[in-house]
């Protein structure tokens, strides 16, 4: 019986995300924006369906908190180009910035801020890639410190 009661407790722990890395009032913000292409985006493996599209224009950000375990961390963008309206030319763009804001701070999907982790726009190379047809896959590794977050509250 002891053994059913410590199950609940720790299913109850791990639904309210206590323990996890980043204090309360800090949030890992991540802002994808893209043009002209489709992106998948996953945090550590994990898809994110509100930072990716199939659309090929976005801009979408929030928190990454929950999707993140202390120390090093990994976020992967899959892209591939967009098809413009009766074959025009359209220009490449994407930008995925991971920042630290505080509670009650707002995040500027296209101008990175000072407590920017990283900052991922495509390379010329990169954009030849998606122009000719090619999937392209950006990764970028980011180490979460719980110590370092819970001082800058």
């Amino acid at each position: 019986m002891k053994v059913l009661k410590f199950t609940w407790l720790a299913a109850l722990l791990a639904l309210f995300g206590c323990g996890g890395p980043v204090p309360a009032g800090v949030f890992l913000t991540l802002n994808v924006s893209t043009g002209g292409v489709t992106v998948a985006t996953s945090i550590n493996g994990k898809h994110s369906e509100f930072m990716s599209s199939e659309g090929g224009w976005m801009t979408g950000g929030g928190p990454i908190n929950n999707m993140v375990r202390a120390g090093e961390n990994e976020a992967t963008f899959v892209l591939n180009a967009a098809q413009g309206d009766d074959g025009e030319e359209v220009e490449r763009r994407f930008l995925a910035t991971l920042e630290i804001s505080l509670k009650g701070e707002m995040t500027d999907t296209l101008s990175p801020g000072e407590r920017t982790i990283f900052s991922r726009d495509l390379s010329e190379d990169q954009i030849a890639a998606l122009n000719a047809g090619e999937t392209v896959t950006i990764t970028e590794p980011f180490t979460v410190d719980p110590a370092a977050l819970k001082a800058m509250k």
